[in-house]
């Protein structure tokens, strides 16, 4: 089993599920074999790709037979579903309530994906210790807006909470700003506290607001696959950094993606 990402925030709507999914179809598309959980009842990820009912995390993280789709090329799925809160509740009561996930990827079934990347909740309940356990890096994507680090002392103390008792490998990959608007003065103030407060752990690029994104979930359709664009090139540019962060080879980019960015934003 490659390496395993989650993407959590307990506040909801900063973008976990837009960069669970383009990242991964990113890696998809430098034919890496590449695996979507969504662990989050809402099941956003899930309707993103795919408009097929599959039994997936509710099945397997319940002991039931699940299947892994693959629902785009070098992409497969463990699909979520509203049974997913049901199941929250009842987990609370069973010795292994925190560790079902991790014990799930350890079957045969998972062995062969280069990455693997969790969508969880907005939350800190047992989905989403689940997804922390068994992560191998944690990425924290957040919106620069008002009040955008509200909670974010509750996350990394259940994030050392987890490292202390169930997982001591789980390392904070980076934080990823997503929704990004450089015109507002606030939005690169907001920036620059969480600058300050996470430090270098901060990805340099971000993830501008773009009615693109919304079309390309709409067509089921990955960021990468447009022609070319401004946040097609802030997805690749991340999806570099990510890689360069976890210490694999980043692939040699042909063209101007970089500049592109600098040029549009006017530097």
């Amino acid at each position: 089993m490659g390496a395993v990402i989650t993407f959590s925030n307990q506040k909801g709507g900063v973008g976990k599920t837009t960069l669970t999914r383009e990242l991964g179809l990113y890696l998809a598309s430098l034919n890496k074999s590449v695996l979507a959980i969504d662990l989050d009842p809402q099941a956003n990820l899930t309707r993103s790709l795919t408009d097929v009912e599959l039994p997936g995390c509710h099945e397997g993280l319940s002991g039931l037979n699940y299947e892994i789709a693959e629902v785009q090329k070098n992409i497969s799925l463990l699909a979520g579903d509203i049974k997913m809160a049901m199941l929250e509740k009842s987990l609370i009561a069973e010795i292994d309530a925190y560790t079902r996930l991790k014990e799930l990827l350890e079957h045969e079934a998972f062995s062969h994906f280069e990455y693997i990347l969790i969508d969880s909740p907005p939350s800190l309940g047992v989905l989403t210790v689940n997804a922390l356990t068994a992560a191998e890096y944690l990425i924290i994507p957040m919106n620069p807006s008002l009040y955008s680090m509200q909670g974010t002392n509750d996350l990394m103390a259940t994030v050392q909470k987890v490292k202390k008792s169930l997982n001591p490998e789980l390392k904070l990959l980076g934080v990823i700003i997503n929704a990004f608007d450089s015109v507002p003065v606030i939005t690169r103030q907001i920036r620059d506290e969480i600058q300050a407060s996470f430090g270098d752990k901060v990805f340099s690029q971000v993830l501008s607001k773009s009615i693109k994104i919304e079309e390309a979930i709409a067509s089921r359709d990955g960021i990468v696959s447009l022609h070319k664009g401004k946040v097609k090139d802030e997805i690749i540019l991340i999806g570099e950094e990510l890689l360069s962060r976890i210490g694999e080879d980043v692939p040699q980019r042909h063209g101007d993606t970089e500049e592109s960015i600098l040029s549009e934003a006017g530097i």
